[in-house]
């Protein structure tokens, strides 16, 4: 039986830094929207904290005034749009992006153990997704085929809920690890959001919360009975611990 270990991305493994905090993903946004909308705009004119991508597309369509059904009927235009200008620039791909504390050496930890699978479940698109990770050199550090839930998977449209989508992403992540590494057995869902939290719970994942986002770890806590919060990933041996994949 194979453990599932999938992270979200923004706010859990990586954080946004300095005057170009990143920037190559809002660039994209911006890219898409032009190409498939035909709008000069950006994401920061909404609240994106937690949401998926395709999701954040339809809520800027909506602020400038786009309904729903054309924003959903020009999803796929925009998201080719996104990932093709992702990927003429991916050299750009870690700019204003760090790795958090601990990951790098969890990472490690985790793909040293045997019938343990590692993967992405973002709200980022997949090319965006693992071109992060490649960028900030972790990409070789998670399971082989590669594997994950991504934004570019699923999008049901409901902006109000968008936690939603993202237990439909945790659910894709098993379906596809299940394919490539075998039956699948204990999951456990890393994120720094209630969403998040939520996701984990809606899709028969075990949550591991980490405050190293946006939300306290009281804000995390009160999400579902008995989560686990954690400061950081930055004490690889008790993040093991939580997932019995470590002694005592």
């Amino acid at each position: 039986m194979t453990t599932v270990v999938s992270f979200d991305v923004d706010g859990t493994l990586i954080h946004s830094v300095g005057d170009k905090s990143n920037k190559l993903h809002k660039d994209a946004f911006t890219h898409g929207l032009k190409v498939g909308l035909g709008l000069d705009t950006h994401i920061d004119v909404i609240a994106h904290h937690g949401s998926t991508d395709p999701l954040i597309l339809i809520k800027v369509a909506e602020h400038h005034g786009i309904s729903k059904q054309e924003a959903m009927a020009k999803l796929p235009a925009m998201e080719a749009a996104m990932n093709a200008y992702f990927t003429e620039h991916r050299d750009e791909a870690a700019v204003g992006l760090e790795l958090l504390p601990g990951v790098k050496e969890l990472l490690t930890r985790l793909k040293a153990l045997p019938n343990v699978a590692t993967c992405l479940v973002t709200g980022n698109l997949e090319p965006i997704g693992w071109g992060k990770m490649e960028k900030l050199g972790v990409l070789d550090l998670f399971s082989s085929p590669r594997f994950g839930g991504f934004g570019s998977d699923f999008c049901s449209g409901n902006t109000e809920e968008s936690w939603k989508d993202r237990g439909e992403f945790v659910r894709v992540a098993a379906r596809k690890c299940e394919e490539l590494h075998g039956k699948v057995g204990a999951r456990f869902h890393v994120g720094d959001t209630p969403m998040d939290i939520k996701a984990a719970v809606d899709a028969g994942a075990v949550p591991v919360a980490v405050a190293t986002g946006i939300y306290t770890a009281e804000q995390l806590k009160a999400v579902a009975e008995g989560v686990v919060v954690l400061d950081s990933l930055s004490d690889v041996q008790a993040v093991l611990r939580v997932m019995k994949l470590a002694a005592a």
